[in-house]
């Protein structure tokens, strides 16, 4: 009589994959996590280097007025993407125009510019600035709470 021998996985087997699977993904996941905060700063940056582009550009042209109504307050970045309102301080929006603005309210037909964490840039001016490109502007970072450690923040 001869022996069959049947083909197959055995449990032990299963259980020794699912195990390695295991630890492959202990050492995987914080690594995947640590890198999705960092483009997430790296995303933020790189926004806020386009805004400090447009404020500059703004104030330069225009005067301080333009991006921020003269005001040393915390504001919020937003923009106009669709037809002209007024802004304030007797300035107008265009549409494709960014402005700081008061973060509590979102002006007229304007969208907030938001960070990867979804909360929304903040623009500050410093109060004894004399140079049209002296201001701030800040990313509340992943615990969405201005001011701590984790903010990104570009001068």
């Amino acid at each position: 009589m001869t022996v069959r021998r049947q083909r197959g996985i055995s449990l032990v087997e299963i259980m020794i994959a699912v195990a390695i699977l295991a630890i492959v993904a202990t050492i995987a996941i914080p690594l995947y996590e640590g890198y999705i905060v960092e483009a997430r700063y790296g995303t933020a940056v790189k926004d806020m280097r386009q805004m400090q582009m447009i404020f500059n550009d703004l104030a330069l042209e225009n005067d301080l007025a333009a991006v921020d109504c003269n005001s040393t307050a915390s504001r919020g970045v937003y923009t106009q993407d669709t037809t002209q309102v007024d802004a304030g301080c007797s300035k107008t929006w265009n549409p494709g125009d960014v402005r700081a603005a008061a973060p509590s309210t979102t002006p007229a037909g304007a969208t907030p510019w938001l960070d990867p964490w979804g909360s929304i840039y903040r623009y500050q001016r410093d109060a004894t600035a004399t140079n049209p490109e002296e201001f701030e502007l800040r990313s509340a970072g992943p615990d969405l709470t201005l001011g701590n450690a984790d903010d990104a923040v570009v001068n």
